[in-house]
């Protein structure tokens, strides 16, 4: 078996939403049972999730990633609301919705999802719903939790920011933070 890595493709959470997420997530941790939060240093919108790949791909896919990068020009987003994916009485799926300038986010994931076809990674089947995950797998009383998404996001998280990179990511399960930067591609 070759070596291979699980890779996806995502742009960072900026600093300002990562150095106010610990003290918040603790804060909602009492009022919304999920099992799993995510580490503020993992927060990132995905672009496109590439699965496992062998690591004598990533210098050509790096590649790739740098071309679709360099022709998006950079952006302005921020945090608005929060919201669930699955089941309503037990959603998978904690995440913060993403405002701003999200028809670039689109065409910028538009960019990389091309770059990754001519690799011979699909495209999503689904339209590209831009969010923020913060927790997984809901364990509380069913319906508990739809109150709570009136929870509103810090004042850091509804300040617009650039997103200047794109930023392909490796997984190590089991690692707490569980992504690790492979390499970082500025915009335009």
């Amino acid at each position: 078996m070759e070596p291979s890595d699980r890779l996806f493709v995502a742009v960072p959470a900026p600093p300002s939403v990562i150095s106010t997420a610990e003290s918040w997530v603790l804060r909602l941790k009492d009022q919304l049972a999920f099992a799993r939060w995510v580490h503020p240093q993992d927060l990132h919108l995905t672009l496109q999730f590439l699965g496992d790949v062998a690591r004598e791909r990533i210098d050509r896919i790096a590649q790739a990633i740098g071309q679709a990068a360099a022709g998006a020009a950079p952006f302005s987003l921020h945090f608005q609301g929060l919201g669930v994916f699955g089941k309503p009485s037990a959603p998978s799926v904690l995440w913060a919705g993403v405002q701003g300038e999200v028809e670039k986010l689109g065409q910028l994931q538009r960019r990389i999802e091309d770059a990754m076809e001519t690799l011979g990674f699909a495209a999503e089947n689904r339209p590209y719903k831009p969010h923020l995950t913060l927790a997984r797998k809901f364990t509380g009383p069913a319906g508990s939790h739809a109150q709570m998404l009136d929870v509103a996001l810090p004042d850091e998280w509804r300040t617009p920011w650039r997103v200047e990179e794109a930023v392909l990511y490796r997984s190590r399960l089991g690692s707490r933070p569980m992504y690790e930067r492979i390499a970082s591609f500025p915009l335009g």
